[in-house]
């Protein structure tokens, strides 16, 4: 299962998050502490940093290879100061249908769009109801899709449900675009019948504002003979910290500081073994935070789908 982490608030080196904590998100690629599986179908990342050129514009970066040994992922991460950041590492079922190519990595951002997406889950018999989803697209956003997974349909069905698939929407135009495309997809399965357990935990971002969900489509439910009954079952929690500042003190990275909130953290599983200042988001939940004036501003509610 995939592991995704997002970063929103003060500006942070991104080698702190992808690297220098001790269940990092590059060392959740080979020793994940929530699944038993790897990651070991490539990385990407999106990440803002308010002295580069073009800033609303993110440094977009994805490889194939594995981020432990990637040399120039290690120096990039040293060079950028991210104000927000969009993460994932890629794990896919060992088996010959698997298509691993820089086109099915995370996170997605199509050209001249303003929103990006990483996904953490699976839609469960997605060829039987992918073109159900076409008329739900917008044709400008259909033709841009080059991959073969589902998380890039679910990308372009969201794209299409804002009111400018190119603008750069708030908070709550995202958690709305999220609802109607989760629900297409709901519907979707119900003409084609599927019921097996379906994970959709999306984490979506302008660079100004993040969106995350835990969410599943009939949470728990696999058939007798589902092959993922002998292996490890997707595990899609969602976990989140906030505060001040994130910091390393004392050997241990953690969220410091009694002031506003300025600095928001969420992946798919906490970056450290203490986990004592990481919540987790609670399942059928959507949790959006907005970056305004140096303060992030957040809010979780129900995702009722």
């Amino acid at each position: 299962m995939c592991r995704v982490v997002g970063y929103l608030g003060r500006p942070i080196t991104v080698e702190h998050i992808l690297y220098e904590t001790n269940s990092s998100l590059v060392t959740q690629v080979h020793s994940p502490q929530m699944t038993a599986s790897l990651n070991l179908a490539g990385f990407g990342m999106a990440a803002w940093d308010a002295t580069s050129p073009r800033p609303d514009e993110p440094f977009v970066y994805r490889t194939t290879s594995l981020p432990a040994f990637d040399r120039n992922l290690r120096n990039l991460s040293r060079k950028i100061d991210a104000t927000c950041l969009l993460a994932h590492v890629r794990g896919v079922t060992f088996g010959g249908d698997e298509v691993v190519s820089e086109q099915n990595l995370h996170p997605f951002r199509f050209r001249g769009a303003g929103v990006t997406l990483a996904h953490n889950g699976h839609l469960r018999d997605f060829a039987s109801m992918r073109y159900d989803l076409v008329e739900h697209v917008r044709p400008e956003l259909a033709t841009s899709i080059a991959g073969t997974t589902d998380s890039e349909w679910l990308y372009a069905l969201l794209l299409s449900q804002l009111a400018d698939p190119f603008g750069t929407p708030e908070a709550d135009e995202l958690v709305d675009a999220i609802v109607k495309s989760l629900a297409i997809v709901r519907e979707a399965r119900a003409r084609h019948g599927i019921e097996t357990s379906s994970p959709a935990n999306l984490f979506v971002t302008t660079g100004r504002c993040l969106v995350a969900t835990r969410f599943s489509f009939d949470y728990g439910w696999y058939p007798d003979d589902d092959p993922l009954l002998e292996v490890d079952l997707p595990y899609v929690s969602l976990w989140y910290t906030l505060g001040g500042r994130y910091i390393e003190r004392s050997g241990e990275w953690e969220m410091v500081g009694d002031g506003p909130e300025e600095s928001l953290l969420i992946g798919s599983e906490p970056l450290t073994k203490d986990t004592s200042t990481w919540l987790e988001v609670p399942e059928y939940s959507v949790l959006s935070a907005s970056l305004r004036d140096g303060v992030v501003e957040t809010e979780s509610r129900d995702l009722v789908v």
